[in-house]
């Protein structure tokens, strides 16, 4: 399975003179966890997708991984509009022919067993059932602890999904996890994120 880093969002909330995915989390570009999370993974090829609103990010990973040899047939970045989230997913759609994992640039706590785990309930689920066209990973609210930017009737979405390369409306099922997946929107969930990261090195 291939994955698809959406990383073209403004990021206006964190009110940081700084491009969202290129945010420094201990003094590493937030953007390289969820990288280095998917080169461990079982994921066999990344794509980025940057827009107008994260140049920076685009020079950042075309200098780190693009021209370095070791990555550049692992990583390919996808520049796309930037109008919104959706339209921007829409765009993205030709490169793949089959199921993909989605992820947000702003999960740096995002594990590699975790994507593992990920991928193979959803394996195990489209085999057991009908075919799944939307797979949406979340938490309960109560287990959730960032800021939440939406709430799903009790549930909170990580900004992670399996989607089959089709546009339009697509049949969702939720997908439950308790691991600490917290999304960076604010300031204050930057430094709980930090103190997360650092007792792991601890």
């Amino acid at each position: 399975m291939d994955a698809l880093i959406m990383a073209g969002g403004k990021g206006t909330r964190l009110k940081e003179n700084v491009e969202k995915p290129i945010l420094n989390i201990c003094e590493k570009p937030m953007i390289d966890y969820v990288i280095e999370s998917l080169l461990n993974s079982k994921i066999e090829k990344i794509y980025v997708a940057v827009s107008i609103h994260t140049p920076e990010t685009k020079e950042y990973l075309e200098k780190k991984y693009r021209l370095d040899r070791n990555y550049n047939q692992k990583i390919d970045i996808i520049c796309t509009s930037g109008t919104n989230y959706v339209d921007d997913l829409n765009e993205c759609m030709e490169f793949f022919k089959e199921p993909f994992l989605i992820l947000s640039s702003d999960i740096p706590t995002i594990k590699p067993k975790v994507i593992n785990s990920i991928i193979q309930e959803y394996l195990f689920v489209n085999n057991s059932c009908n075919r799944i066209e939307s797979f949406c990973v979340v938490t309960k609210e109560d287990d959730y602890v960032g800021t939440p930017s939406i709430n799903m009737g009790g549930y909170v979405p990580l900004g992670i999904n399996i989607l089959t390369p089709k546009h339009g409306e697509q049949t969702e099922i939720l997908h439950v996890i308790k691991d600490i997946i917290v999304n960076v929107n604010t300031l204050s969930d930057k430094k709980l994120v930090e103190t997360l990261i650092n007792k792991v090195i601890e």
